[in-house]
């Protein structure tokens, strides 16, 4: 089917899967040249994607030195874990106090079996799709049809994160685990240990992001560099739209 999206959507698309998924590497040059020959294409809608991939974050646009791909933050990390925590923790002690609760228990284990059978596969992107999919079915479930776009804002800020660590540490088997283990409390009606689980499962994006930047400190920034804006940043988190997943 023919993409009838304007060109400079596009290519914001196709960048920004290619920076999420690292098959642009933190820190990586982007050129503006290459990208408008791929597309064939001026670079008039390469600028206008760089300029919301940088509104976005995602890209660092430094004059008179170039365009590179956003490195990796520390703290904006853990700040996003924060939010996850407090919106998600919230929200399953709710979801398993509920009665009516064995529709989202039937959904959540077939996204586990489906998360399990892309791991055995090997592919990569279908498995990292159905980990986001296992989190917004149980924010969405909430019933407050917002709150994932903030949640999604702050995975967003980790994806990378993820992206490197299930090809190359074998952290997907990790993840159906913990899944299961929220789904087990669930289905017994446990608030407690679905919170304990699901807190659990959130505080190792923390530890891998961090085990990470000591494998590959040119993927990170320093962290002195956001140290004195992050109460900003984690507003900007809250607030800001997102489609990504």
């Amino acid at each position: 089917m023919r993409d009838l999206r304007p060109l400079s959507a596009r290519v914001h698309a196709w960048l920004r899967e290619s920076i999420l998924d690292v098959a642009l590497l933190p820190g990586a040059a982007i050129v503006e040249a290459d990208i408008a020959a791929r597309f064939d294409a001026s670079r008039t809608p390469v600028r206008e994607a760089l300029l919301r991939l940088s509104d976005e974050e995602l890209v660092e646009i430094r004059p008179q030195r170039g365009t590179y791909v956003a490195p990796l933050s520390l703290p904006r990390i853990e700040a996003a874990i924060f939010i996850r925590k407090a919106i998600e923790c919230a929200v399953l002690r709710q979801l398993a106090s509920c009665e009516a609760r064995g529709d989202l228990v039937r959904a959540l284990a077939s996204i586990v079996q489906r998360h399990v059978q892309a791991l055995e596969r090997g592919d990569v992107k279908v498995a990292l799709d159905a980990d986001t999919d296992f989190h917004r079915r149980l924010v969405e479930a909430s019933g407050f049809p917002d709150v994932w776009d903030v949640v999604a804002r702050a995975r967003e800020l980790h994806y990378r994160i993820r992206a490197i660590a299930v090809p190359t540490m074998n952290t997907g088997a990790q993840a159906v685990a913990d899944h299961r283990r929220v789904v087990a409390a669930l289905r017994r009606g446990d608030p407690d240990a679905a919170e304990r689980a699901l807190d659990r499962h959130l505080s190792r994006n923390v530890a891998l992001a961090r085990e990470i930047a000591e494998r590959h400190p040119a993927f990170f920034e320093p962290i002195a560099a956001r140290r004195d804006d992050t109460e900003a940043r984690v507003g900007r988190i809250s607030l800001a739209p997102t489609r990504a997943a």
